[in-house]
């Protein structure tokens, strides 16, 4: 067959090109952009530790602490996701957006540090659905809530306190 016929053959045909709005949809299991809930993010530190081109970064100030995203070291291979204790990273089903820039691929969230209710330190407590998941039910995690929102110390003195209360038969009010 010559070249004149295979031409000729698909001016017949319809273009196979695919148009922007009729778009193949991306398979389930989609590795795209990478969503941080900052609402949910206790600062753990899990996935900078897990990252190994090290696209994540914490900075702990007084008052504040910051999560870093750098897209553009990102391998999109999810051990972040995976190992997230309070479910905080999920990768979205839309590739990342194209920038021009180098400073467009920087994500950079705040997260509020909360005082103990007990002697004022600064903390950042569970999420409530990460206690619901702790603790298997909705009951448990309402009544953990209070303890939860102590810092690591007040917390361990509440814990004695009860446990000395348990053994010696007395109850404080």
């Amino acid at each position: 067959m010559n070249i004149f016929q295979i031409i000729f053959s698909n001016f017949g045909k319809r273009s196979r090109t695919r148009r922007p709005e009729d778009r193949v949809p991306y398979p389930t299991d989609f590795r795209g952009e990478l969503d941080h809930q900052a609402e949910k993010c206790v600062l753990c530190g899990t996935c900078v530790y897990v990252c190994s081109p090290g696209a994540i970064t914490l900075e702990t100030e007084e008052k504040n602490g910051f999560w870093h995203y750098d897209a553009g070291r990102c391998t999109f291979c999810g051990r972040c996701v995976e190992y997230c204790p309070t479910d905080t990273l999920s990768f979205l089903s839309r590739s990342a957006p194209n920038v021009s820039q180098r400073t467009d691929q920087l994500t950079t969230h705040a997260i509020e540090y909360q005082h103990c209710k007990r002697c004022g330190a600064m903390i950042i407590p569970l999420p409530y659905e990460t206690l619901v998941r702790i603790y298997h039910s909705e009951e448990a995690a309402q009544h953990a809530i209070q303890v939860h929102e102590l810092c690591e110390r007040c917390r361990s003195r509440v814990q004695s306190e009860s446990m000395k209360s348990g053994i010696s038969g007395t109850r404080k009010n």
